[in-house]
Order: C-alpha cells, then structure tokens, then sequence
C-alpha cells in the first residue's frame, strides 16, 4: 500500500513548522510546546491575502531550534499589512489571510528590486511542514484536581478589520 502524496504549494521541500500567536498582550521566550529557549528568526512570509493578493513580508519570529518551529504574533502581522493595504489595495483590509510558507531570501530581495509573478516565485517557496493555527492559554489561577483550566479566549483585531480605514483608529501607539 503506498501513502498517499501531499500536495505542495511551493517548489521547495517543506520547511518549518508554523504557529500564530493571537494574544497581543502575550510574548514567548520559551517555545510554547517543548519550553525549551527560543531565539529569533527572520524569514520572508508569504501570505495570501484574499481575494488575489500574495505579499512576501520579511519577518522576525521567534524560533524553536528544537522543535523547528516559527512563533508568529497575529497582531504585528496584521498591522503590517493593514499599513501596506492602506495604501496599496484598501478594499482588501479585513479579508481573510493565510501565511502560506517562506520564501527563499535570495528570491525575496530580488523581487524587491523587480516584482516578479506569482509562477516565478513559486519555485523558490517553502510549504510548512506543519501549520498550528492558533496558539490557545489557559487562565492563570488555581484549579481543584478535576477542574479543567478555562481557556482564554484571543481578542479581536483591532486594525485588519473590513470597511477600516486609517482615520478609524483613534490612537495607533496605544497598541505597541
């Protein structure tokens, strides 16, 4: 019996294992699986923003050598496209979104200087070799012996919301 065989988006072999982080309030120095000591990494993202758009956005995650896994924090995302949409493409703030993998850096400075297709890009994109979607916390307190701990429920965005537009915000520094 063979396995079945899994479709890749991009050209390369599957890089990475990938989780958002949707707590605004909370960051990780230790990987949030295994606890052990994360670093920083800086890859180019390439996320889909619907309905057509890929952006290849060149970020700092935190990192788990370990686990291979990149930590990404949903807010600062969001506010990063949400500036790059506002004058680039309004209509598409608020649609749905989606970190596809990492581009090559080598193929992402080179599509700085000259914006290349989608199909030029491609062979050069690392799927996730796992994608989490969204880390979940539970409350901090104390909890009895057969007391489940309540999870915390993320908040909602503030910026990457449809219809906004940049005059809607009243205090932007307030949210870093």
């Amino acid at each position: 019996m063979s396995a079945a065989k899994k479709t890749r988006f991009g050209g390369m072999p599957p890089k990475y294992n990938f989780v958002f982080n949707p707590y605004p309030d909370l960051r990780f120095s230790r990987c949030p699986f295994c606890n052990r000591k994360a670093g920083q990494r800086k890859v180019p993202l390439l996320i889909h923003v619907d309905p057509s758009r890929m952006i290849a956005l060149n970020y700092t995650c935190r990192y788990c050598q370990h686990c291979d896994l990149l930590v990404a924090h949903k807010d600062e995302i969001e506010h990063l496209l949400y500036d790059l949409f506002n004058d680039y493409d309004p209509q598409a703030i608020g649609n749905d979104y989606l970190v596809v993998g990492t581009a090559e850096k080598g193929a992402w400075r080179e599509g700085l200087k000259q914006p290349k297709a989608m199909a030029e890009m491609l062979p050069y994109v690392h799927d996730f070799k796992t994608y989490y979607q969204e880390l979940r916390m539970t409350q901090p307190g104390w909890y009895g012996p057969n007391q489940e701990p309540l999870v915390m429920k993320p908040p909602e965005s503030q910026e990457w919301v449809k219809g906004r537009k940049i005059g809607d915000i009243a205090n932007l520094d307030n949210f870093y």
